[in-house]
């Protein structure tokens, strides 16, 4: 292996694929980093007896924040919070970072309004890093709407959980290869997405999955007859018990533990995009109802 392979490795690994740096010096019609095209989002949540509370926020459009909804019959106490992107989608040169942090004890839910779209481009890339904080005995149920990729779209997505003693968190996301009724099926450049658990700056998961034009030729053997991929992450001492309880209906998938029995991974394949939303709605009650004994209620898109 040459030096520059072993360069390539590390970078997919530890930052920015390196797929990508071609289209990093590209010079979009408006620029990288001007306004409109980088959206900041900071939360922070704190406990405060028997409820959270969103005590700070931040956010730059096109990320925007609703304020927290508590409608949870069975946790009157937990905020419900959800994103929203004016501006409809996401286009070449956009720069989404994310920044939540749960106190210690503290609880949240967090997902979006509408499903990410990222649109045609033919200059440079769109990208999304999420920091998530979690602080001690702190529970996060993260679920956000399905990643839907257009033509000629170019996509990084990367999201880090920094996860303390006691700490537990389900994320799902869902891998739509464009608008499939209207035809449009793996056209898109490039999509990657990259999930790192972490305690104390010791790496506990690093799970890169990066997707090309090219992979299309190759759909039997990563796909098979599939259109959609899901993907989820329970990390939680108690979740390795809970494996036998998934059913995965009519999708294709299963469930292999996290190292040391720190979680599972939970992947499924299906036809039917409703199919993968069923399979996540139901990881969610069975995480909720594990963790915390409790059922979950009909979310509110609103």
């Amino acid at each position: 292996m040459t030096k520059e392979v072993v360069k390539d490795v590390i970078q997919d690994l530890t930052g920015l694929p390196s797929a990508f740096s071609e289209y990093e010096a590209e010079q979009t019609r408006l620029a990288v980093g001007s306004a409109g095209k980088n959206a900041v989002a900071k939360l922070t949540f704190t406990k405060f007896g028997d409820k959270t509370y969103l005590t700070d926020i931040y956010n730059e459009v096109p990320a925007k924040i609703l304020r927290e909804l508590y409608y949870d019959p069975y946790l009157p106490g937990l905020p419900y919070i959800l994103f929203m992107n004016p501006t409809g989608g996401i286009v070449q040169g956009d720069r989404y970072f994310y920044n939540i942090q749960l106190e210690e004890g503290s609880e949240a839910f967090i997902t979006d309004t509408m499903a990410t779209k990222v649109y045609k481009m033919d200059l440079n890339y769109a990208s999304k890093e999420v920091d998530v904080y979690l602080g001690k005995n702190s529970r996060l149920e993260f679920l956000p709407r399905e990643t839907m990729v257009f033509v000629d779209s170019r996509w990084y997505q990367r999201v880090t959980f920094h996860v303390s003693e006691g700490s537990k968190f389900l994320f799902c996301d869902i891998f739509c290869p464009g608008r499939i009724e209207r035809g449009e099926f793996w056209d898109f450049e490039i999509y990657s997405s990259k999930v790192i658990i972490e305690e104390e700056k010791k790496l506990l998961l690093n799970e890169s999955t990066v997707f090309t034009r090219q992979d299309k030729d190759l759909l039997d053997v990563i796909f098979g007859d599939n259109k959609f991929y899901l993907k989820a992450y329970w990390y939680s001492d108690n979740a390795v018990n809970a494996k036998k309880a998934i059913d995965f209906g009519n999708t294709y998938g299963g469930a292999t533990q996290m190292a040391n029995n720190k979680g599972l991974i939970i992947k499924a394949l299906s036809n039917d995009l409703n199919d993968l939303q069923k399979l996540q709605g139901e990881i969610w009650k069975i995480f909720r109802k594990t963790e915390t004994g409790l059922e979950v209620p009909e979310l509110r898109m609103y």
